[in-house]
């Protein structure tokens, strides 16, 4: 999935869900708290291999994992 795509994805989830969109609005601020993860993770969704994408996501810092891969799960 381009950026464009993914961004649109969410765009229509956040109007149909409220409760995707203070979900995922949670998510997005504890992930802004990390410099340069906010770009790591537009590379990581539009890694097509899910094996490489697991590989990419085992690379992230320990305390964001979760949040990371709870964001990948709401965006699925």
């Amino acid at each position: 999935m381009n950026p464009y795509e993914l961004i649109m994805k969410i765009d229509r989830k956040m109007k149909e869900d409220p409760v995707f969109a203070n979900k995922f609005n949670r998510l997005v601020a504890e992930l802004n708290r990390t410099p340069g993860l906010q770009q790591e993770i537009m590379r990581i969704a539009q890694i097509k291999d899910e094996s490489k994408r697991q590989r990419a996501l085992n690379n992230l810092p320990d305390n964001v994992k979760q949040s990371v891969a709870e964001m990948f799960k709401l965006l699925s």
